[in-house]
């Protein structure tokens, strides 16, 4: 296999990762006066208002019920941004979804409509149901605060581990490369507009374990070369370029098999839930977190470890100069 030349173009990966990051902080902004949020929430923190269609498969036919639905919003003002459908043999459901900007008494109002066309009959027998409803940022507070302890006490636990097995120097490169591929993390998802929802803040602590692994990957290729003389001998450029080159394989099937992991447990989820639309998003998201997470872990991160390293071996070499010089001193003295 060539050997990976990447790790001595640290500014490249810099100017790269800092215009993406740039593009989704100016794309967050724009959304958070645009369309009331930073990011696009989604599921558990419903930024939207709601009106669903409860109805019996034995009674109605969806194609009817949507046909009255979508008369209704029409003759209210309304338009909904999607819509979700669920079912059981019995009863289906459909959840349209509208921004949270929109009138709630309009939407009320449509609620109304489409049950005198679908909805209760008048013996209060029927199974069609229709209401409007808002989840105003529903638990997003509390989880983020969870979620940013966790990453933080994984962070936290990730550098005190590198400083005992590998060095110093190592473990200060994860951090950063911890936070840079957050950062980038993070500006894909306003950038793409993935809805925000409780999976995708569990992502976060997926993106810093994921990172981690990556680097443990690369800093035990580039411990186990260092027993060769002639690894040795080599620049901390080129010593990262070899270690980047063999952990390649290993951090891009890791990447792959972990993404492959979370889709098949959210197509289950989203099987037994009678719906996939609750798969997209989340399947989405944790595409962005691996591609994050690769790109950060095999490019940024040995760059950034090669400055640290170069600087490191300079300053060793020169403390071993004046230990050198002070032991001929001492001798010269006696």
């Amino acid at each position: 296999m060539n050997k990976i030349k990447f790790s001595s173009k640290m500014h490249l990966f810099i100017i790269i990762s800092s215009i993406i990051i740039a593009i989704g902080l100016a794309m967050g902004l724009a959304f958070h006066f645009t369309a009331d949020t930073f990011f696009n929430w989604g599921g558990d923190y419903a930024s939207y208002r709601t009106v669903e269609v409860r109805y019996s498969v034995h009674e109605i036919s969806t194609e009817d019920v949507m046909s009255a639905s979508e008369q209704a919003f029409e003759d209210n003002g309304v338009d909904y941004i999607t819509y979700v459908t669920s079912g059981m043999s019995t009863e289906s459901r459909i959840e349209f979804r509208f921004t949270a900007s929109q009138d709630p008494d309009a939407l009320s109002k449509a609620a109304e409509a489409i049950n005198q066309k679908v909805g209760l009959a008048s013996d209060n027998t029927g199974y069609a149901m229709a209401y409007v409803d808002l989840n105003a940022h529903f638990n997003s507070d509390r989880d983020i605060m969870y979620a940013g302890i966790a990453v933080a006490s994984i962070v936290v636990f990730q550098f005190i581990y590198f400083v005992i097995r590998y060095k110093l120097t190592m473990a200060a490169a994860a951090f950063i490369g911890n936070v840079h591929n957050l950062a980038l993390f993070y500006a894909l998802l306003a950038i793409t507009r993935v809805q925000v929802s409780s999976a995708v803040v569990a992502l976060s602590a997926f993106v810093v374990v994921l990172t981690m692994i990556g680097c443990a990957f690369l800093f035990e290729k580039l411990r186990k070369s260092f027993r060769t003389d002639e690894y040795k001998a080599m620049s901390s450029f080129d010593q990262l370029d070899n270690a980047a080159t063999a952990a390649l394989p290993a951090v891009s099937f890791v990447n792959v098999a972990i993404f492959a992991a979370v889709a098949i447990v959210l197509a289950f989820t989203a099987i037994a839930g009678g719906t996939a639309f609750g798969l997209l998003m989340p399947c989405v998201c944790a595409l962005l977190a691996v591609a994050a997470c690769w790109y950060g872990t095999m490019f940024f991160v040995p760059s950034v470890y090669s400055r640290l390293k170069m600087h490191a071996d300079k300053y060793a070499a020169k403390k071993a100069v004046k230990y050198v010089g002070a032991k001929k001193a001492a001798k010269v003295a006696e």
